[in-house]
Order: C-alpha cells, then structure tokens, then sequence
C-alpha cells in the first residue's frame, strides 16, 4: 500500500458536498500542519541530516522506535490542535477500546503503545502514523454495517504499525531524512481535507528523495492483511470480514479509477484478486458467530448524530426506518437527536422503547443522567455508582458522577472518586486528570490542581507544557516539604523524558 494517504479508505459521501464551504478553512488549518512538524523536527536532533541505509536493512537503521515515537508524537499534537476530532469521551472509549483488543490479540500489546481516535469527517478514510496511531474517519465507520468489518479495518491499520511498515519504507538512499519523513506523513492529514492537496504534500516531500524512500510495496499490504488476518482471528472475530469490508470499500471508492491519482498515493487496487486472497487467507481461520453486539449499534448510532451535518435530516432517516423496524440504532439515535433539541419528553420515550430492546446499557443510562440534569434534577449516584462497579475501566461513566457531583457541591466526595479511578487504572484516560485539576481548583488547592494538569499534558505528550505546570506547583509549596521533594524528582523526570525525546 502506498499508505501515506490510503485512498483505499478515500472515497466521498454525498454528505462532503455539504461540508465544501468549510473545506478551505480546513485545509489551510491542515497545510499549518506541514511547517508546525517540520520546524519542530528541524530544532531537535531527529531533524538532523542523516544516511539512511538502503531497504533490507534492519528497520531500527532507518527510523528508530525512538524516533517514530516523536514523529507521531508531534503529528497527533498538530491533530489535536488543527482537525475536527470527535472528542465525545463515549465514543474515544469504545474506538480505543476495540483498537486495545486487537492489539493484544497481535501479541504487541506489552511493547507498544497505541492511541486510535476519530475524525469529524464524512470521507471514507483510515490510517496509521508511527508510534503506534490510527485515525478512523466517521465516514468508514458510516458503511461498516458489523463491527467485524470495522474491526477488519483497524487490524490492517495495527499491522502497519507492528510490522513496522513505516521505518521500512523509510528506509532508502542516503538523500533521504526524517524532515522528508514528516513532509509525506504531512500528506495524510492534508488529504483528510483536500485528497488532491495531498497529493501535492506528498510529491513536495519526494521532491528531495526517491520515489522508493516512502512508497509501502505490495509486499507490505499483502503483510498487512495476512497479519490483519490473523489479529481478527485471535480477537475472536470472523476473519471473513477483511474480505467483506474491502467489498464494501470497493464498491464506495470511486478514487481508484481516477486519472488524476497518482501512482504513488495509491495502494494498488482493490481488484477481485485482492478479495480472493483474502477470503482464502479467512478460510483457514475458524469460523466465528457474528457478535451483534449493541455496543456497536449504539457507537454507530451516537457517531452519526454527533458528526450530522443536519439533524434533521438525519432524524427523518431515523423515523423512518422506526416505522418500518424498531431497533437499537434507531431508538438510540431517536433519543439522542430529542435531547439535544431539548425535547425530553420524546427522548424519554424513547429510551423507554429502548429498555424493552436491551439490558441496561452504559451508553443509555448515561443519556438518561444527561436528561436528568437537563430537568433540573438531582442526579441519582446511585445508578451511576452500580454501573462505575461494573466497569471501572469506562472513564465516560467516572466524568458523569463527578459531573454531578461537582454541580450538586459535594467536592470532597468528586475527588475521591476521581483519586480512586485514576489509581485504579493503569491506563486511564487523560481527561481524569483535567477534571480532578478542576476539583482541586474548586477546593483550593493549587499546587494539586497545576500538578494534575502535568499528569494530563504528559498523557498527550505535551512535556513542555507538562514542565510549566509542575513550576508552576512548586511555587505553592513550602520550600524543603516533602512535597516539594516530590514534585522536584517529578519535573526532574520529566525533564528526562523529554531530552530522550529530543
């Protein structure tokens, strides 16, 4: 695959049509991406000119673990900053916790550590950054009917990362430098506005090296799917979705007879051959039962109300298909659509359907906490308690208590909540420790509030900022306290971190 961009997963929807006024914005945001790395590597010593040994050699020679850790670290930081993320705590919980799945089913789950996340964008489109990030556009996620299909799609993504794809294509005469190497990643996030302007990235940064330096052979898309495979297997999933996803994909992808595209950003295409190869590879696997699981259909379902470009479009799609079948998607998104117009009694009424569909749900007693405080009334932590029992690991239900919580005053219970989350999970969402900094704030205490701010900024990767956070904690110290100690050897840490990542 010629990954950097993966016109693969690139066609459009009729929804981008609607979305071409804002295009230019984006892209000019997205372009901003290209200079912000390029300036941040060329400052540091991983932008220094350096000879890259030639394919074949170890992948270590070209871009080190190291090395690929900064350079992801310093796109996400622009995409953070510049692309229309879905930041809803709900859905970044099930797409890292589907993404975590088939990680430890690749048997790299120990090694490396992967962050997925989704894009606000109607386009059909995934891909991999190094240092361990996938990005799944909304529009993949709106013509994934099963969540095999989508799963299929975020285990060839993990291939690439763990087969480390990335380096290996880095790895080429000795012209080439990482600078080229952001210059070509920087075409994946400007084709998330503009394919074409990507394009036009991607042939800037091979202007200073060979074609080869970045080109991913179809040795290493065929590597992706055998090994995409195999992780759809040992997650349990049916590995016949690969092949049913690339069917769909194809069907949707209208870049890949385009004479425009250039040979280079696209992977070769997804011919009947293609498809043949995967269905054998599945067949060798053994065969699954679907999952039908509601957590997909809910996901599916609160993504397409959050990205509609218009609701009520949206909501005549969704009454319609009511009326012919209720079902979990339609009932949800029904619910979904009535609350945020704050028409609460319809919500309501249709989460009463949805009760009668599924069990109790996170996703649907959280919209039901959601209606309560919209009424004005005060949140029962009862219900939110028992659901926080059964899955300690869902931050989404963690910020609705401590949401309530903080609006009913009860400040010294919110902290020890959010303490007893954070202590609790070995990989917990950053947003706890902004939100326990809001508390600690609320309660007066400042050095614990700009501490818990370095705590987040070091899970995003913002050591400079994470730096000034813990200064600014030792000056609400005593001076020669124990707490000074400890923020001291925590800074000193720090400090640490980010010169080995320099």
């Amino acid at each position: 695959m010629n990954h950097t961009v993966h016109p693969e997963y690139s066609s459009q929807t009729p929804r981008t049509r609607a979305r071409r006024r804002s295009s230019g914005a984006r892209l000019q945001r997205a372009t901003g991406i290209i200079f912000g790395v390029l300036l941040a590597l060329g400052v540091s010593s991983i932008g220094a000119q350096q000879n890259l040994p030639s394919m074949g050699e170890p992948a270590d020679s070209a871009l080190s673990p190291i090395e690929e850790q900064q350079l992801g670290a310093q796109f996400m930081r622009q995409i953070r900053a510049q692309l229309p993320l879905i930041r809803d705590v709900q859905l970044t919980e099930y797409i890292q916790s589907l993404g975590s799945k088939l990680v430890a089913a690749s048997g790299k789950g120990e090694s490396l550590d992967f962050t997925f996340f989704i894009i606000d964008d109607p386009q059909i489109n995934a891909f991999a950054i190094p240092g361990g990030y996938v990005g799944i556009n909304s529009g993949l996620v709106a013509v994934m009917e099963q969540e095999e299909q989508l799963a299929s799609v975020v285990a060839h993504e993990v291939a690439h990362v763990t087969q480390r794809h990335h380096a290996r294509a880095f790895a080429t005469g000795n012209r080439a430098t990482l600078s080229t190497a952001a210059a070509v990643l920087a075409a994946i996030i400007i084709g998330q506005a503009s394919p074409h302007a990507g394009q036009a990235a991607l042939a800037a940064g091979l202007a200073a090296s060979q074609q080869s330096a970045i080109n991913f052979t179809r040795s290493n898309e065929i590597e992706a799917d055998r090994i995409g495979i195999e992780i759809l297997a040992n997650a349990r999933y049916d590995a016949r979705a690969m092949a049913e996803s690339f069917a769909i994909l194809r069907r949707k992808n209208s870049l890949n007879t385009s004479n425009l595209q250039l040979e280079y950003l696209r992977t070769h295409p997804l011919d009947n051959n293609r498809i043949a190869e995967a269905t054998d590879r599945a067949d060798s696997q053994p065969r699954r039962e679907r999952l039908n699981s509601p957590d997909y259909d809910l996901f599916r379902a609160r993504l397409a109300v959050l990205s509609a470009n218009d609701s009520g479009e949206l909501m005549r799609t969704y009454l319609a298909r009511h009326q012919t079948s209720p079902d979990i998607s339609s009932c949800y998104a029904l619910a979904l659509i009535n609350q945020r117009a704050n028409r609460l009694d319809q919500a309501k009424a249709y989460l009463q359907e949805l009760d009668t569909l599924i069990k109790a749900h996170p996703m649907v007693e959280l919209l039901r906490a959601d209606i309560a405080g919209m009424e004005q009334q005060r949140g029962d932590d009862s219900i939110l308690a028992a659901l926080s029992e059964l899955y300690p690991e869902r931050y989404s239900i963690v910020e609705k208590r401590l949401e309530q919580l903080i609006q009913d005053r009860r400040l010294g219970l919110a902290m020890q909540i959010a303490n007893e989350y954070l202590r609790s999970n070995s990989n917990p969402d950053p947003l706890a420790w902004r939100q326990l900094a809001s508390i600690q704030e609320r309660l007066d205490d400042q050095a614990g509030s700009h501490e818990s701010l370095a705590r987040y900024f070091q899970a995003l990767d913002e050591l400079e900022r994470a730096t000034s956070q813990l200064e600014l904690a030792l000056q609400q110290v005593a001076p020669e306290s124990q707490d000074q100690l400890r923020l001291e050897a925590s800074l000193k840490e720090l400090r640490a971190q980010a010169t080995r990542l320099r």
